[in-house]
């Protein structure tokens, strides 16, 4: 920094008006300003030896001349006649001409070249150290696309779940979540696999959400063959008395199967030292139930939504490690319902995942008032969820613009419905569509998806394009589903076999572990 001449020129004196005349006044004494009016004396001022002063004095001329404040280049001097008066350095065209001489030089600054652009050696590699690219796991290649701010929030969670932490994943999504066409409806479907290998490696979170669908309701319309295989494998949801599946839209998962006779009950085998079970209530006109645990005591609920349909949980802590079956019992009188969701499993560590699987499931289902916020948001949160395209959306031609709208509002439902604040991951899977896209609307549905993938900063993986787009090459490899044999590899148009999900279970799951 330094000082700046202020007077010294022609136009340069102390002067008073006396009616129509100019006056010099040799000697006057003047206070300088920072401002017209007002504002802040300047008194860091020196004369033009350099000896310092705090106010201005004419010479024997009236002259005015002296060196202002550091880096001041116009300031106010006032000699009490009636009003300031603006000074602007003197020397501001000696200091214009030697910044102009240094441009190009080193210490100056930049000039442009003949075409109008920066010299590279004019520049400094630290100028653009705040704006380099960040390092980052983006992927971009065949089948998978991850954004670069993926991963944040699960990779957190799933850490802390190997030292005693929690970590959930909620699926949501149509027939191949739920198993279609693997030897056990349960434990084989892809998500199954998937929290298997998780839990693992960073511990056994319990088993889950568990639909009531997952039961001779759930399976009835399919192959008989394979309701017998699927039966004969186990791990249904075990029915006693006449139960039907219900219409409405709500809750997690499946759907919900309801009985109106004493005495019907649903057998759910679970795994976790705590059970949540989740009924329907309505305005206090459900029966009263019963549950038990390992055939023990029976405890009596009575639900009471108060306002009209809503969704219930009733958990139970305290019990030993390992696996359990819960008993739904109906206890009220007859004609009266009791609506049964499902029954979840868990522990207070490690990796859970929930599947929220619907066969036939489409997009729309998801956002039911009643079932948006059970699916992933804030009813039943995830630290990451994973989203699957269903098949359906496409064999009923949708088109893809209503499917992504449908879907934005789910995933934004995930991240701020409620109170939530965005802390989960999503991933979209795009699953391989086989021979089922008999519109050809699926390279549309792609193209959203990866829309959908940027605005949720979600990862994409893109099975269809895993498979080579082919129904043929994923046929040779046995992915097929056999509605005949459960299990085996056919010519399904797009479910799939154990091999099938498997491979599904696989590409998830190196995502999820990286």
């Amino acid at each position: 920094m330094s000082r700046h001449l202020f007077g010294g020129s022609p136009a340069d004196y102390a002067a008073e008006r006396v009616g129509s005349q100019l006056l010099l006044r040799p000697g006057a004494v003047g206070t300088v300003w920072d401002a017209a009016v007002d504002g802040t004396q300047l008194t860091d001022l020196t004369d033009l030896t350099g000896g310092p002063i705090t106010e201005v004095t004419a010479d024997t001329d009236a002259a005015v001349a002296f060196y202002g404040p550091d880096s001041v280049t116009s300031l106010y001097i006032d000699f009490e006649y009636g009003r300031r008066y603006i000074m602007t350095a003197t020397d501001l065209g000696t200091v214009l001409n030697d910044f102009v001489a240094q441009g190009g030089l080193p210490d100056g600054f930049a000039t442009l070249d003949g075409s109008g652009h920066l010299p590279e050696a004019q520049t400094d590699p630290a100028w653009f150290t705040p704006y380099a690219p960040k390092t980052s796991t983006a992927i971009e290649t065949r089948g998978l696309y991850v954004r670069p701010g993926w991963g944040s929030f699960w990779r957190t969670a799933r850490d802390a779940a190997s030292t005693g932490g929690k970590a959930s994943i909620a699926v949501v999504g149509g027939s191949s979540l739920v198993g279609f066409y693997a030897s056990n409806l349960v434990t084989k479907n892809w998500p199954a696999l998937l929290g298997a290998s998780l839990q693992t490696t960073y511990g056994d979170g319990g088993s889950g959400y568990l639909s009531s669908l997952f039961s001779a309701n759930g399976i009835a319309g399919q192959d008989p063959a394979a309701i017998t295989a699927w039966t004969t494998a186990g791990n249904l949801v075990a029915q006693s008395g006449t139960w039907t599946t219900g219409g409405y839209q709500a809750g997690p998962g499946w759907g919900y199967v309801y009985a109106s006779t004493n005495g019907a009950y649903l057998t759910f085998t679970i795994r976790g030292t705590t059970a949540s079970i989740y009924t329907l209530g309505a305005d206090g006109s459900r029966p009263t139930w019963t549950y038990s645990i390992d055939g023990g005591s029976e405890t009596t609920v009575t639900d009471s939504a108060t306002t009209g349909l809503a969704v219930l949980k009733r958990t139970i802590t305290g019990l030993s490690a390992g696996s359990h079956t819960v008993r739904v019992k109906h206890t009220g009188s007859a004609g009266q319902y009791l609506s049964v969701l499902g029954v979840a499993g868990e522990n207070t560590g490690g990796v859970v995942l929930n599947n929220f699987g619907r066969k036939s499931g489409t997009a729309d289902i998801y956002t039911q008032a009643l079932r948006t916020g059970w699916n992933g948001g804030p009813s039943y949160p995830a630290d990451l969820v994973i989203y699957t395209v269903s098949p359906e959306d496409v064999l009923n031609g949708t088109s893809a613009d209503t499917w992504a709208s449908t879907v934005r509002r789910h995933l934004a439902n995930i991240r701020d419905g409620g109170s939530t604040q965005g802390t989960n991951d999503i991933v979209i899977v795009l699953p391989h569509i086989g021979t089922a896209d008999v519109g050809y609307l699926y390279q549309d549905y792609v193209d959203r998806a990866h829309s959908l993938a940027q605005a949720f900063e979600a990862a994409l993986v893109n099975l269809w394009a895993l498979g080579r787009n082919s129904w043929n090459y994923w046929n040779g490899l046995g992915y097929w589903g056999n509605p005949a044999s459960p299990g085996t590899g056919g010519t399904d148009a797009a479910h799939l076999s154990d091999a099938g999900h498997t491979y599904v279970a696989g590409v998830l799951n190196t995502l999820l572990q990286s």
